[in-house]
């Protein structure tokens, strides 16, 4: 809330840019919009919290031919990440598939059965590198592709997907966004009727500082 006083409160001094980031907060593999808690090691010892962050996924498949699209809340990137070293990015993003959502009750909680949700009630793809961009500097925009394994139903495969960098003009934040299929049957599951693979786009926001 902004003060109504006329008086002018000194401002606060600069941080210096982060140059490494430990993140955690909003946003992988099926989701809609969510908002939550980030941090990430500054410059500093100190970790520093922000909670300007969101995110989300979507994903779409057929059963019988009929299309199912759906989406998912609580996407959780914790990625050790620098805009100037693109190539040393490691870390991973977490899904929790007990929020996934087709809009018919009954049919979640079917699909949530086949993916094994019980046993394994998240999705967690593991990034191992990131190839084909080494640096990212404000107000830029780069492909690359993520390199790493996506582990779902307790199963571990590896994947390869585009991915989309922008960089926000004032430094505050990087977008992510990426596309790429899931095959179910490389994962152990089997869903009657289904198409064997489901496409997945998913995007969220990186902060850089606070």
């Amino acid at each position: 809330m902004h003060s109504s006083m006329t008086l002018a409160a000194p401002k606060p001094a600069r941080r210096p840019a982060p140059r490494f980031l430990l993140l955690a907060g909003a946003a992988l593999v099926l989701g809609g919009l969510g908002f939550g808690a980030q941090t990430y090691l500054g410059h500093g010892p100190a970790p520093i919290t922000v909670t300007d962050t969101s995110g989300g996924a979507t994903f779409n498949f057929r059963v019988t031919g009929i299309p199912v699209p759906g989406k998912i809340q609580g996407v959780t990137p914790k990625l050790t990440f620098s805009p100037s070293d693109l190539g040393a990015a490691q870390g991973q993003i977490t899904v929790n598939l007990r929020g996934l959502d087709t809009g018919i009750a009954l049919r979640d909680e079917h699909a949530r059965n086949y993916l094994g949700v019980a046993k394994h009630p998240t999705a967690i793809f593991a990034l191992s590198r990131i190839e084909g961009a080494r640096t990212l500097k404000p107000g830029q925009t780069l492909n690359a592709t993520a390199q790493g394994t996506l582990d779902l139903n307790g199963v571990k495969v590896p994947l390869s997907a585009p991915i989309a960098l922008s960089y926000a003009p004032d430094g505050s934040a990087i977008n992510v966004s990426t596309a790429f299929d899931v095959t179910f049957k490389q994962h152990h599951i089997s869903i009657p009727g289904a198409d064997p693979q489901t496409d997945v786009k998913v995007a969220f926001r990186l902060p850089v500082r606070q």
